[in-house]
């Protein structure tokens, strides 16, 4: 049994936007002066998790038993990156249409599927870039419409604002290897409505790239990753099985089905943190909402058939069965016990064990006891 500590467990919390009558009663125990702050903070805005906290402690009535800093700094955080969010949508929009208008065939996922679909404001659900899939046929057309629109390959430093242009050819090598194209930005200058002074460096260097200018305003990039596959190999049937529109901020917009975005969600959640030390604590949150908003729409007939034939049985196990242990998720025992790694069958070179531990950047050892 790992005891987690109240820091840690604030952080697993508010990580999500739905949160049971339980939940809040055990935030209301945890939360006060005491708490350490710096630790929750820091480990929040690695998590991208900030603007939430900030939610659940208004919600709950805990603003009072919060240090006044803390407030301050998630609420300057959140403003920053809520006004990197509506650059992001605004441009997602105007892309979307131009696609459409194109004919160009494609569909939303990730980020801006998940904080448009599950979250009551998608600001709480900070992205970093925009994702959009199309067809493997369509990405050279794809780049050069992106182009006709002003993004172009090359790398934005916010340091000083300054974006250096790289042009990336697409090669028969990238369609056999990769599943994505480089990524491409586009930088927007926009005048947020409070004080840029109190942007922290640390901020625009990390989490929320862009930079403050002389007046005030601030060359916000915005991101766009283009892919062609959820992963390198996979089947294109896989990658567009069910595939819809949805009732997206008032649109009807093209996105991954519901079952795709939760098997790799939890696949990316688990590779991510054991194959690139990259915590993304937020996609638990997702992982949640999904199937706590949308039971429904889970075909996990399907979600087996696919975990089995990539072999990410064991990623997609950690993660439900963590999700349903500790948040009482709606995951089917039947479903877990099918992706449960076998002991009596080769080691699948896939497990890593546990996934919070991981998550949470805890060194955890069992204590075992010989028979």
């Amino acid at each position: 049994m790992v005891q987690l500590s109240r820091e840690e467990t604030f952080l697993l919390l508010t990580c999500r936007p739905c949160l049971t009558p339980s939940d809040d009663q055990r935030l209301l125990q945890i939360v006060d002066p005491d708490l350490d702050w710096s630790f929750v903070l820091w480990r929040a805005e690695s998590y991208q998790t900030l603007s939430l906290c900030g939610f659940h402690l208004g919600r709950l009535g805990l603003i009072s038993r919060t240090p006044a800093w803390v407030i301050s700094y998630i609420h300057t955080w959140s403003q920053l990156s809520k006004a990197r969010s509506e650059v992001q949508f605004r441009q997602l929009g105007e892309l979307l249409g131009h696609f459409r208008a194109c004919g160009l065939e494609h569909y939303l996922f990730k980020g801006p599927l998940l904080s448009a679909l599950l979250y009551p404001d998608p600001a709480w659900r900070p992205m970093q870039d925009l994702d959009i899939m199309v067809r493997t046929a369509d990405v050279r057309r794809v780049q050069k419409e992106l182009y006709r629109l002003g993004y172009k390959h090359g790398v934005f430093n916010p340091a000083d604002g300054v974006f250096t242009h790289m042009f990336r050819k697409i090669t028969p090598e990238t369609l056999e290897h990769k599943y994505a194209l480089h990524s491409v930005t586009k930088v927007e200058v926009i005048r947020p409505s409070f004080d840029t002074s109190l942007i922290a460096p640390e901020w625009r260097m990390r989490q929320i790239k862009s930079f403050v200018q002389v007046d005030g305003s601030v060359r916000m990039p915005v991101f766009v990753d283009i892919h062609f596959n959820l992963g390198a190999g996979m089947d294109e049937i896989d990658v567009w099985r069910h595939a819809r529109a949805l009732k997206l901020l008032g649109h009807d917009v093209p996105c991954q089905s519901l079952t795709a975005a939760l098997w790799f969600s939890a696949a990316r959640i688990y590779f991510e943190a054991y194959q690139h030390g990259t915590l993304k604590l937020q996609m638990l949150g997702d992982i949640d909402a999904l199937l706590r908003l949308h039971p429904a729409d889970i075909d996990w007939v399907e979600l087996l058939a696919v975990a089995t034939k990539y072999g990410f049985s064991a990623a997609i196990f950690y993660v439900l069965e963590q999700v349903r242990r500790l948040f009482d998720a709606p995951v089917p025992l039947k479903v877990l016990a099918l992706l449960m790694p076998d002991p009596q069958r080769q080691p699948d070179p896939a497990d890593f064990g546990d996934i919070i531990p991981k998550l949470l950047s805890r060194t955890v050892v069992s204590d075992l006891q010989l028979a």
